[in-house]
């Protein structure tokens, strides 16, 4: 999440006449009336759906999570996703499951019975023409199903008969010009049915496009010529179709690859053969991606290519719930479901044989007539064209919106969080404002955000009044704790307004939006109370199961409560829609502008960290950067703030339950460090950090590597001893502070007052003290020592040392050289160190908050 004085780049888009938004920092706004949904959310003006839009443009804050603060070279970041993309298909994709393709049924009667006559016509004109080709060329039609062949005596029409009272009305084309254009896609789409994986692949796009026009032009002919034009160009009905470009990298793409087609929603009336030419990813109703080869490889191959580029539809589009794709390998055609925690694909459709084309027809069919949120899109976020901005619905009490619960409304152009990653939580911030504008936002009337909108779907139980985990829950609980005390102790939390779960109108009433909606699994919200005992009860919501040996945190928060192993579909993690309004709004962590600003940050994060624990009850177990904030107050003063609750537990709780290896403090601390190290050798002054050739040589781009395995293992080397710690990581800090004279070793922590204070040396000394208090402290046992299991040391005859020679950075550890034997037991430090939780808890606050006073005295 950005301030609105950050600067923060812009995604342009092709449409001239939506103007550009650029917020200023003058957001304070008083708060507007509520507003009770009196009519279903999305009826109150159509939002641009995939049939109509005209983008508005979404200022997004800096880059993709992807690029904060890490290793950011194309081609690692490519190598990352593709060995992703592969653990996906092994161990998130359930292959051969039909009932997705249920899930794009139109839910109107009225529309799912133009559906089937659609799809019978479309397959009946098809199978006709083809067979009639395959005669004049002299190749045998028995392969044809009874079901769909023509009778001899039949004329070949799709155009509506006069004898059909139901379809009187005649579309405006010419009916021959029609069914000759008919003809014509089907001469090219034929090439695709009669494919040998001899030919090039890119000789497949043309033919692959011309099928998708067909049925195109066949729901087009249909819904014109209907006596009720309401009915079919209502809401949830567009034209789906082809890219005019293939083989192509979308203009919003942060990485090089070429899709080879996009599928978009155009209005029923538009042109077929209109040029749409190199379609964004904020687009797209789907990617279709297609290989020459019809075998398992080729499926293979195609579809860790379209998860890749459906992250980047995630990314992009920041009203997307699910996302939909194609596979197509040789004549094998497979439709693919992308939820928050699994993928999964159809069965095969052959469309070199009858029953696979109509299979594939019903697919097209289906998208072009279901509602906006069948194809992913969320109802409860609407595009304002008079007003040029977003309008987000969220609930103005605590729980979820629906019967008997209030909805807000709130509006907004920026974007300052997207989802960049496939599975997770997809956590997206907008930056906003409760007060409806009166005019056109524009340069000239930016809008002023005063609120941050956290969207998540976060791990949940099915019953909310259950959810003990719940980020609502966990902020409500330091807004009462902590609100009155935290002027007083001198920190920055997060304030909440309100949250709750995200729900929308269906069918007539109120369904709660969680992932047994999204598989088609949903309940109204006035039935769900009796529903508590389904499948996926949260599970075993564990992030420690998925951190590895030696239990060094990963900083990467979409995956911290990620199931450790596939999960069949017995089993999915539930997970719920939620909404949460805070404030104040603040700026990323790679937004300081200098050694100071980061300290202090890091400090006052960890200081908040300490108050949620002592006076709140609760362990945050997700210290990342994308969840510390920079907010700045009037003084210009840089002050850090801990956000995004999503992973917190109830402490009380977590001993209740006695689980072996659970999450402690301890852990948030390494995270921490971690952070401060990542930064430190990246640079923490926003626009001179380093390069990616240059950090790629550096030990600590072992951290970045594909498996995590090794990545831990390389965090756990680097921590070790005090040597290793400092050879490899702090020696190679980049230095970038205000260098000055030096005295005693009092002097360059801030003890003293001699020369003026290096600002690298308060740095190093920081993630020295640190990484001594956690791995070296002397106050402890040596069986506390290091990250690797190691014999059980003889006792050492132990002593108070004093706060100078704690995180003095003298390396001592030699002292142990001889002290250990073969015969002895082997311990874990970890484990030792977590019974002295609270103790080295102590002794960190004590560090960080002489750093920070040191800290914020520079910045003054």
């Amino acid at each position: 999440m950005t301030n609105p004085e950050h600067k923060r780049k812009s995604l342009s888009t092709p449409e001239p006449e939506e103007p550009t938004t650029q917020p200023q920092s003058n957001y304070v706004t008083p708060r507007g009336k509520k507003q009770k949904p009196s009519v279903v959310i999305q009826d109150k003006g159509q939002p641009p759906s995939s049939a109509d839009i005209r983008t508005p443009t979404i200022q997004r804050s800096g880059t993709s999570r992807a690029y904060s603060s890490r290793l950011s070279t194309t081609e690692h970041i490519l190598t990352e996703r593709h060995a992703e993309a592969h653990d996906h298909y092994e161990r998130r994709l359930d292959k051969d499951d039909d009932s997705i393709l249920s899930l794009t049924e139109p839910l109107d009667r009225k529309l799912k019975g133009i559906a089937e006559e659609i799809i019978e016509k479309a397959a009946l004109f098809m199978e006709s023409y083809l067979r009639t080709v395959s005669v004049n060329s002299g190749e045998s039609a028995d392969g044809m199903s009874d079901a769909i062949k023509p009778r001899p005596d039949s004329p070949m029409q799709l155009s509506n008969t006069p004898t059909d009272p139901s379809m009187s009305t005649q579309r405006a084309d010419n009916t021959s010009d029609n069914s000759a254009l008919l003809k014509e896609k089907l001469d090219e789409a034929n090439k695709w049915i009669s494919w040998t994986s001899s030919s090039k692949e890119k000789n497949m796009y043309g033919p692959i496009g011309a099928f998708i026009k067909y049925v195109a032009l066949v729901v087009k002919e249909k819904l014109t010529s209907l006596a009720d034009p309401s009915s079919g160009n209502g809401r949830g009905c567009r034209l789906v179709l082809p890219s005019t470009k293939s083989d192509y990298n979308p203009p919003d793409a942060d990485d090089t690859m070429r899709i080879d087609m996009g599928l978009v929603g155009a209005k029923i009336n538009s042109p077929v053969e209109a040029n749409n030419g190199r379609v964004l990813y904020y687009k797209v109703i789907a990617v279709l991606e297609a290989k020459r080869k019809g075998d398992d490889d080729g499926f293979r191959d195609a579809f860790e290519q379209l998860d890749i580029y459906t992250r980047q539809m995630y990314q992009q589009q920041h009203n997307l719930r699910f996302a939909w794709g194609i596979t197509v390998s040789g004549t094998h055609v497979r439709v693919c479901h992308f939820g928050p925690n699994r993928a999964k694909s159809s069965r095969l459709m052959d469309i070199s044989k009858p029953e696979g084309r109509k299979a594939f027809i019903k697919v097209l069919v289906h998208w072009s007539l279901c509602e906006e949120s069948q194809l992913g899109r969320d109802p409860t976020m609407e595009y304002l064209r008079d007003l040029n901005c977003w309008q987000i619905a969220c609930p103005d009490e605590a729980g979820s919106m629906g019967e008997g619960a209030d909805v807000k409304y709130y509006y907004f152009t920026t974007v300052s969080c997207q989802a960049d990653r496939l599975f997770g939580r997809h956590t997206r911030c907008f930056l906003a404002t409760d007060i409806r504008p009166t005019a056109v936002i524009s340069d000239n009337n930016p809008l002023r955000p005063k609120f941050v909108i956290k969207d998540s779907w976060a791990f949940s139980k099915r019953n909310a009044s259950e959810d003990t985990r719940d980020e609502v829950r966990s902020l409500e609980k330091v807004k009462v704790c902590l609100l009155a005390k935290a002027a007083e102790r001198d920190i920055i939390i997060p304030k909440i307004e309100v949250g709750g779960r995200v729900s929308f109108m269906r069918n007539g009433g109120w369904i709660e939006d969680n992932t047994d909606t999204l598989y088609g699994r949903g309940k109204l919200v006035t039935d769900k109370a009796g529903d508590v005992s389904g499948l996926g009860e949260l599970a075993e919501d564990n992030a420690d199961t998925v951190r590895g040996p030696g239990k060094l945190a990963e900083d990467n928060a979409d995956d911290v409560n990620e199931p450790g192993e596939a999960r069949s579909d017995d089993d999915l993690y539930f997970r719920a829609h939620r909404r949460i309004v805070m404030e104040p709004i603040g700026e990323p962590l790679r937004s300081t502008t200098s050694v100071a600003e980061f300290v202090t940050v890091v400090c006052d994060v960890m200081r908040c960290h300490n108050a949620f624990v002592n006076d709140c009850g609760i362990l945050h177990r997700d210290i990342s950067p994308n969840n510390i904030l920079v907010f700045r107050g009037a003084d210009g003063i840089a002050r850090g703030m801990l956000i995004d609750l999503d992973c917190a537990i109830d402490i009380d709780q977590e001993k209740r339950e006695k689980r072996e290896g659970r999450h402690t403090s301890l852990d948030d601390w390494e995270s921490m460090l971690c952070v401060i190290c990542w930064f430190a050798t990246l640079g923490t002054i926003s626009g001179k950090r380093r390069g990616d050739e240059e950090l790629a040589e550096l030990p600590i781009a072992a951290w970045r590597q594909e498996s995590t395995a090794k990545m831990l293992t390389a965090k756990s080397y680097a921590f070790d001893t005090p040597k290793l710690f400092k050879s490899t990581i702090v020696n190679h800090f980049k230095p970038e502070g205000v260098a000055g004279s030096t005295g005693d070793k009092s002097d360059k922590i801030g003890g003293g007052t001699v020369g003026k204070p290096d600002e690298n040396e308060l740095l190093k000394r920081l993630a020295i003290s640190i990484h001594k208090c956690l791995f070296q402290n002397r106050r402890l046992s040596p069986d506390c020592y290091g990250t690797f299991e190691k014999p059980k040391h003889v006792e050492l005859e132990r002593r108070d040392l004093s706060f100078e020679e704690l995180e003095s950075d003298e390396l001592e550890s030699d002292e142990l050289d001889g002290l250990t034997s073969a015969s002895l037991p082997m311990v874990n430090p970890f484990k030792e160190r977590a019974e002295k939780c609270e103790t080295i808890s102590k002794q960190l606050l004590e560090i960080v908050d002489k750093y920070w006073k040191y800290a914020m005295a520079l910045q003054k």
